[in-house]
């Protein structure tokens, strides 16, 4: 497979259910998402109906992965301490901070440069809206990490949220939580 080969566009409605079969396809290999089962149905991990942004990467014309962009964290516990220390970091108001989210490559289509292509669009649309690029990402995700850490993303806070305790006890990860610097 070539770069030229997978094209990145907007998420269409009739994508997801794809999208859907792939992310649970590749959860046994790479623990994303971290708990199995999910507490939610996939489409609503998937931002189905609430993504400020979604693309697909496709690949012989089948959707093979996946990243949306989310508002300020919010429905959870935590969520307004990862939006303070987000907004400090940044040095902006919470309402400014956006979030990378579900985002994820096919198994099968690993290794050919289709993330960081993701990766890149979504935050060139965050840039585009003028808003400040945030995520949450475990350590147990080496991957991840490491694109992350590659394209400038640095942590500015660390946290065990229930959830987590929930699943993996007092000795699981910390959930990572970065932001992404102005270019």
């Amino acid at each position: 497979m070539t770069p030229d080969e997978v094209r990145i566009r907007p998420r269409r409605p009739e994508d997801v259910p794809v999208l859907a079969t792939a992310l649970l396809a590749q959860q046994s290999t790479t623990r994303y998402p971290f708990r199995d089962p999910l507490p939610v149905p996939v489409e609503d991990f998937l931002h189905a109906r609430d993504a400020a942004g979604a693309w697909t990467a496709e690949l012989a014309g089948r959707p093979v992965g996946h990243v949306c962009r989310t508002g300020p964290a919010e429905g959870f516990p935590a969520a307004s301490l990862l939006n303070e220390a987000c907004a400090r970091a940044h040095g902006c108001d919470p309402s400014r901070l956006t979030y990378v989210s579900a985002f994820f490559v096919a198994t099968a289509a690993r290794g050919a440069g289709i993330g960081r292509r993701l990766l890149q669009t979504v935050v060139d649309d965050m840039r585009a809206h003028r808003l400040r690029p945030c995520l949450e990402v475990l350590p147990t995700h080496p991957g991840a990490m490491t694109l992350y850490v590659s394209t400038g993303w640095r942590t500015v806070h660390r946290f065990r949220p229930e959830w987590l305790r929930e699943v993996a006890g007092d000795e699981g990860p910390d959930v990572h939580v970065m932001v992404l610097d102005r270019p």
